[in-house]
């Protein structure tokens, strides 16, 4: 009886500590979209961090991710509309396409690209400022932080996100275009008629908020991550692996989250 009860003890202090974590990080969220939507935080040096941050996770990637969503792309759509012929099911790969490459796995492709291309190094920048006392000194010049550190790295992995995603999606339905019709161009209306129908207000809806999604979890919790972390520093690989967990964990998370919501 005792042990069970000390297993109930630890099961409630347990769901009592994720709850504080979750509150804590809704609360740091807020105050960076308080920062983000605020047009007097854009000065030439938020700007210029912004910039940084996505010319670092999209623009100076992007031939390399773009020639894997292209190769990733090009097989997955030879498999379906190679199957769909095999059972006489053609007119069902528009739709196929769409569910599978548009709204499901280029945006994870996408948000992985990111994790491992920005999650990492931004957690380990925040804990580097956090254990050097760079974030202290910050704050004692009264310059916040938020607005001037951490906002514009959220707001350029968010953008970067949504960037490659739409990039991605689109490289994939020139290629299934090429796939279902081949070279000649008379088929681009009724493609895009097809693909119009599919797309429609509440799917496209669906991809922008998840990919908003996609790209808040990517730096807002390595952010929150290397700012929990004590001020030692041989524990910053520590707080770099577990920021990138929490992240993954994340990701699985919305992606589970979404197909629920749009298949069941």
């Amino acid at each position: 009886m005792t042990q069970l009860a000390s297993l109930i003890e630890n099961l409630g202090a347990g769901f009592l500590n994720r709850l504080r974590a979750l509150l804590a990080l809704a609360l740091f969220g807020y105050r960076l979209s308080a920062a983000a939507l605020d047009p007097r935080t854009y000065n030439s040096a938020t700007r210029w961090i912004l910039v940084k941050q996505i010319y670092f996770t999209a623009v100076q990637p992007l031939p390399v991710f773009l020639a894997y969503a292209l190769i990733i792309s090009w097989v997955l759509i030879r498999i379906i509309v190679t199957t769909a012929r095999d059972f006489g099911l053609s007119a069902y790969v528009p739709g196929l396409i769409v569910n599978v490459l548009v709204l499901e796995l280029l945006p994870f492709v996408s948000v992985l690209f990111v994790a491992l291309r920005s999650s990492a190094a931004i957690n380990t920048e925040v804990a580097l400022m956090h254990t050097n006392n760079e974030l202290a000194a910050f704050e004692h010049a009264q310059i916040d932080p938020i607005k001037y550190e951490f906002m514009p790295r959220v707001v350029g992995g968010v953008l970067s996100v949504m960037a490659l995603t739409l990039l991605s999606t689109l490289s994939a339905l020139v290629v299934a275009f090429f796939q279902m019709y081949g070279a000649t161009l008379d088929n681009v209306s009724l493609f895009s008629r097809q693909i119009g129908q599919l797309m429609h207000l509440p799917l496209v809806l669906i991809l922008t908020l998840k990919s908003i999604l996609f790209g808040l979890s990517v730096t807002l919790i390595p952010l929150k991550t290397g700012l929990e972390m004590p001020k030692r520093l041989f524990l910053v690989p520590v707080s770099v692996l577990k920021g990138m967990m929490r992240v993954f964990f994340a990701i699985i998370l919305i992606e589970v989250t979404s197909l629920a919501f749009t298949f069941i």
